[in-house]
């Protein structure tokens, strides 16, 4: 939890849409994800280095900050490219495990899918806490919570079939009235 004096209330600020995109070498086998704001995500091979990519697949998404209400505090989220609800692909996958001991409390789970140089990092506590309050907050279902842990919990992040976030509003699953 951030800890200072104001009592925090997010707001998402920077918002803007792209595509994740998880490209493949097929000389090396290496995997890299990024981050575009293209309208549609660049699919065409090429070669870079001693690297051949080739397009993998993508996944809608949003990137932003979050500022704090009352005290204007930004926290940036320049690493965090999504967040992905699981789908319980994999029986044995943590993120699932998790899903399903939280669904009896009204808790629904987040993975945080966060990456520096391509590569998957996890978000200090304190971010995911501020994305854990923030989509909790925006619920308007009584009892409802989000949860947002780790994506590096996944067993298998090349064959995790979650669904990333898209927009702003897809954790409501009510309508704006």
């Amino acid at each position: 939890m951030i800890r200072d004096k104001c009592d925090h209330s997010w707001t998402m600020t920077d918002v803007k849409y792209g595509f994740i995109v998880t490209e493949k070498c097929y000389h090396c086998n290496l995997v890299r994800i990024y981050f575009t704001f293209e309208e549609t995500p660049p699919k065409e091979e090429y070669k870079e280095a001693e690297h051949y990519w080739n397009y993998e697949g993508s996944a809608q998404s949003i990137k932003f900050n979050m500022r704090c209400t009352q005290c204007s505090k930004v926290v940036s989220f320049e690493d965090l490219m999504g967040l992905m609800q699981c789908m319980a692909c994999d029986e044995a996958c943590y993120i699932n495990i998790i899903s399903q001991i939280c669904e009896g409390q009204n808790i629904w789970v987040y993975a945080c899918l966060a990456y520096e140089s391509g590569k998957e990092v996890d978000l200090p506590a304190e971010k995911m806490d501020v994305l854990t309050t923030y989509f909790t907050s925006r619920l308007r279902t009584p009892g409802k919570k989000i949860l947002v842990l780790p994506g590096s919990l996944r067993k298998n992040p090349e064959t995790c079939r979650g669904e990333v976030l898209k927009d702003v509003g897809m954790v409501s699953l009510t309508p704006e009235t």
